[in-house]
């Protein structure tokens, strides 16, 4: 009898372990890397988070405080305009205010037209303002600030004038040539000019102007009407103006 050998089946065989999979350390390492850019990626989103709140926080506290400005800074512009344009303001809004500056010129002529040895005073209308000019030799002795007595029956009815028109804005203005003057009492002629528009003014606020309608002003040699290249030149130059406009 022969001696078969048989093979044992494909499903009988002996079957070993299985090798186990082998796990990339460089896998782990980007995991972990992915793991720590997330967590970084959310810390950087919160806080430009917090950094858009906090803009917006100072965008509203500024409009605000802007708000709480604006009349203020509306008040500012409308202190910073001249006379001129104040006076231009109120035209606008009452027609009516339009022939004030000829009336004050008719009438401050009326006034002083007939006085006896004030023919030197001049009076004219530059724009909306109404100028009276006294010349030096009318009000006051060379390089002095005492007022003459002859310039007090006109400063009266310069006075009466102005009280009579208590909406009336008035300005005085001393002038001077260009000598020089250095004394103790005025070192320069500003002081000078500053001084002989105060004396005006406190004349006049003296004879019962209200003295909220006076602001006061010293030129010095710095506003000449003409040059100061003669005598008669210099005469001219040395005044006091008396400006009146009405107020916005």
């Amino acid at each position: 009898m022969n001696n078969l050998k048989v093979s044992p089946s494909s499903s009988e065989k002996m079957v070993g372990p299985l090798p186990m999979k082998r796990t990339n350390p460089g896998s782990l390492r980007s995991q972990d890397n992915a793991e720590m850019d997330k967590g970084t990626d959310i810390w950087l989103i919160t806080l430009s988070d917090l950094l858009m709140l906090l803009v917006i926080f100072f965008v509203i506290l500024f409009s605000m405080e802007l708000q709480k400005q604006a009349p203020n800074i509306s008040a500012r512009e409308e202190s910073r305009k001249n006379p001129i344009e104040k006076q231009l303001s109120v035209q606008n809004k009452d027609p009516s205010m339009t022939n004030m500056p000829a009336s004050i010129e008719e009438d401050l002529t009326a006034l002083l037209i007939r006085e006896k040895g004030q023919q030197d005073v001049a009076i004219h209308r530059v724009a909306n303002l109404v100028i009276l000019t006294f010349p030096e030799r009318i009000v006051f002795d060379p390089g002095q600030a005492r007022l003459k007595s002859s310039a007090q029956t006109t400063l009266n009815k310069v006075a009466s004038f102005i009280k009579e028109r208590p909406n009336l804005v008035v300005e005085v203005q001393g002038h001077t040539d260009d000598r020089p003057i250095n004394n103790t009492r005025y070192p320069s002629n500003w002081e000078l000019s500053v001084d002989r528009a105060t004396q005006v003014a406190k004349v006049l606020i003296g004879l019962g102007v209200n003295p909220t309608q006076f602001s006061v002003k010293g030129f010095g040699e710095y506003h000449s009407l003409y040059p100061n290249d003669s005598e008669e030149n210099r005469l001219r130059n040395r005044r006091v103006e008396i400006q009146f406009s009405v107020p916005s």
